[in-house]
């Protein structure tokens, strides 16, 4: 098969719209020309990404991370350059199938290989022993429940017996005890046994689909033990990086645009009997930046929809903020009567699921529901709390009928006015809304700075501005000069001038592509200087031809430098008069200049 030529990379660059791409997955708002969003790639409070749909191109002002929808990819997403284009490819439709694009394997690191061998082993036994004589009982308690066999094998469904088949296994294996022990699948204790037994077994992936850990069930009336016994945290078990069903669900969430978030993997079972593959969970744990990192992966739009009491009220609460200040589309679901989907299911089968699934609510609408549920809203003090946690909610919001909305709503609740709850958000506003737009603040401090550079370095850096704009420029700079003296402007130049022996107009989106993805920061450089606002669009020749000179001037003053310390040092009389030679030439040439 043939390898993907620099032509077809274009051609899907240019199947789609970097603004529709980064808009799956990030909130836009239009700011003249361009689009701006809370950048994802730093701590960010104020819109400071800008991306430009007439250049296809993304810049952030602030830690400026830029580049085109490959590059957006590839860092907002943690995936390869070739995963970017060929995710790229599947959004614009074109056929890449001709094409040997080899996707990079994930490395597994040496000294946890064991690890996954075991974890994979366990899978393998619990499976087997599930459907033998001791596994009955377990297997009788999941058809009552339901459970089919497409079912039991979709979710790798086992069963742990009483014995010690795991440590007898590994011995038979040549696994050593004490990996045996940090696998987290067998405990020292005196003497050496499996950690799960007599239990139903859930195995837990990570998010490549290789077992991680697992998530054992008691099954018997009067049993011994918790309900349910996870595996500890290991070297490959990291709860803040693993979300159950995640490596299955991709396709639906693919397909559906979104994600159901809930909080065990019964509700994960449970919803996917139902219809609804598009779901994962948490696994009794709170959100973190490694989920968010995966879900990123996914989609951009998350429904959490976890347990309906008090505890599950409280971490879906906590959860939905999370996801929302880190740019996603959040929808949460409140759950009948304290139940959670598992039990609404059993209950009420698919239709008493989809009916409850139904009653999505916006963050803010389930953050007053929440918060008037442990508030006692006859009492004043709680009233005012009330007041104060939906002003400071509602600040953000700039749609008119949306903010009226939420300010009538807000109003009920706590029976203070109209009038007193808009006094207080003109008070909070204030405060959170820069009088000048943040990104234009933040791009004047930049063109301030750039002021302060050496003049050799601005017009090192606005000739390039002016090549990217036209060949014209371009060749004017290899004829003439052919030098920059800061390194990333001369790589640069290079690169704009190999590309113009190419193309005609310069693309700068395509640019970025030729110089490659492993080069980032040199990307980033380039999007600072094709993103310049402190310059004219229109190219006048005598400006360029001061660029030249000022940066030939550079050169020579370098040069001449460099031959008076050769001077100083060189001891052979000869010599010396070639370099006094050349220092006078070189004054002969700046003169003329």
């Amino acid at each position: 098969m043939a390898r993907l030529p620099q032509e077809k990379i274009e051609e899907i660059r240019q199947s789609v719209d970097i603004v529709d791409v980064i808009g799956q997955y990030l909130p836009l708002t239009k700011s003249g020309k361009n689009y701006k969003a809370l950048c994802p790639f730093h701590e960010d409070s104020h819109p400071s990404l800008s991306i430009s749909e007439s250049k296809q191109i993304y810049m952030c002002f602030v830690c400026h991370n830029g580049g085109n929808v490959f590059t957006f990819l590839q860092n907002y997403l943690h995936i390869s350059w070739i995963e970017a284009v060929k995710l790229v490819a599947e959004l614009g439709h074109v056929d890449i199938s001709q094409y040997h694009l080899e996707t990079p394997k994930h490395e597994v690191n040496e000294q946890f290989k064991d690890f996954y061998k075991m974890h994979e082993e366990a899978g393998k036994l619990y499976s087997y022993y599930l459907h033998t004589a001791s596994g009955n009982l377990a297997r009788d308690y999941l058809k009552d429940r339901g459970f089919s066999e497409e079912i039991i094998k979709m979710f790798d469904v086992g069963y742990a017996p009483i014995q010690n088949i795991l440590y007898t296994a590994f011995q038979k294996l040549g696994y050593k005890e004490i990996d045996m022990v940090k696998s987290g699948l067998v405990i020292e204790s005196n003497k050496h046994y499996d950690r799960f037994n007599d239990r139903i077994m859930f195995p837990l992936h990570d998010e490549y689909g290789r077992i991680v850990g697992f998530s054992g069930r008691i099954y018997k009336n009067g049993q011994d033990g918790a309900k349910y016994m996870n595996s500890p945290e290991s070297d490959i078990f990291i709860k803040g990086q693993v979300l159950y069903n995640y490596h299955r669900c991709r396709d639906s969430v693919k397909k559906e645009g979104f994600v159901y978030m809930n909080e065990g993997f019964m509700d994960v079972i449970a919803m996917t009997r139902a219809g609804h593959a598009n779901t994962l969970a948490l696994m009794g744990t709170a959100l973190t930046q490694g989920h968010l990192r995966m879900l990123r992966k996914l989609t951009h739009k998350v429904v959490v929809c976890l347990d309906g009491d008090e505890a599950g009220q409280n971490a879906a609460y906590k959860a939905s903020q999370f996801l929302s200040e880190n740019g996603f589309e959040v929808k949460v679901i409140l759950l009948p009567d304290g139940r959670d989907p598992d039990e609404i299911f059993s209950s009420e089968g698919k239709d008493g699921l989809d009916a409850a699934l139904k009653d999505e609510l916006s963050p803010i609408d389930f953050l007053f529901i929440y918060q008037a549920g442990r508030l006692d809203l006859t009492n004043y003090d709680d009233r005012r709390k009330m007041l104060d946690i939906g002003v400071k909610a509602i600040a953000p919001i700039t749609d008119r009928v949306d903010r009226a909305h939420y300010v009538e709503k807000l109003s009920s609740l706590t029976e203070f006015s109209t009038a007193i709850i808009n006094e207080q958000l003109a008070d909070a506003t204030q405060l959170i809304t820069p009088t000048v737009d943040y990104a234009t603040q933040i791009h004047n401090r930049y063109s301030e700075a750039v002021e302060l550079q050496s003049k050799y370095e601005v017009a090192e850096r606005n000739l390039l501005f002016y090549m990217l704009k036209s060949k014209s420029v371009a060749d004017t700079y290899e004829k003439k000069l052919g030098f920059m003296y800061n390194d990333q402007y001369r790589v640069i130049a290079s690169y704009i001038t190999d590309y113009y022996l190419r193309h005609p107009v310069m693309v700068v989106a395509n640019l970025v592509t030729t110089i490659g993805y492993e080069h980032q920061a040199l990307i980033d450089t380039l999007m600072g200087i094709a993103n310049m606002t402190n310059l004219p669009d229109e190219i006048d020749p005598v400006v360029i031809d001061d660029y030249i000179k000022i940066i030939s001037e550079n050169a020579m003053k370098m040069k001449h430098d460099q031959l008076l310390e050769q001077f100083q040092h060189v001891l052979d009389p000869h010599q010396k008069a070639a370099i006094l030679q050349e220092i006078i030439e070189l004054g002969k040439k700046k003169e003329t200049q």
